[in-house]
């Protein structure tokens, strides 16, 4: 048996993995709300710097919250709990959002920039304007949430999906203003 100091220490560091990981998210939320307004290709790589900030605050949180999170699930035997069965398959959601997603849409937009501080073209203008960029980063947001809701509720598995679709439901609704054509 494990003793409770250690244990206690391991659940520490899963909080400052999900302290980590809303920094991170917070970051990507912040920069992507401004990266709209940007006008000027300084402007938009002055956000884009803020967005790049997130990713070594959330990767290495995100791996924190897996290897404290695997080994607390594999100790009290919760391992095949409804719920960290679902809050797993929603990290591999929010991971698939990242990776697949955002980071192709966000190095994109880098390539759409002018050089300098130079007005931004109407293509590189709807590239900082993309919805779909705003609405992914708050969906993930949402759904990290929901996976804290599901470590304190411990809810079944079908229960803990709901859940998820939920917190993905809400972040999408709170987006819904960047789908406005005057939105920016």
């Amino acid at each position: 048996m494990i003793s409770m100091n250690i244990y206690t220490d391991i659940l520490f560091f899963h909080f400052v993995g999900m302290a980590g990981l809303f920094v991170g998210y917070g970051l990507e939320w912040v920069a992507t709300a401004f990266l709209r307004k940007a006008t000027t290709g300084n402007g938009a790589r002055t956000w884009l710097g803020t967005y790049r900030l997130s990713l070594p605050i959330s990767g290495p949180a995100l791996l924190l919250l897996i290897l404290t999170g695997g080994f607390m699930a594999g100790v009290t035997g919760n391992s095949k709990a409804g719920w960290v069965i679902a809050a797993f398959v929603g990290i591999v959601v929010a991971l698939g959002m990242g990776f697949g997603l955002v980071m192709p849409r966000m190095k994109a937009i880098k390539a759409a920039l002018p050089a300098g501080d130079a007005a931004l073209s109407a293509d590189a203008l709807n590239s900082v304007r993309d919805p779909f960029v705003v609405t992914l980063i708050r969906m993930r947001a949402f759904l990290a949430l929901g996976i804290v809701y599901l470590m304190t509720n411990k809810s079944p598995l079908g229960t803990s999906f709901a859940v998820l679709l939920l917190a993905m439901v809400v972040g999408a609704v709170l987006s819904l203003t960047a789908w406005s054509k005057n939105a920016a």
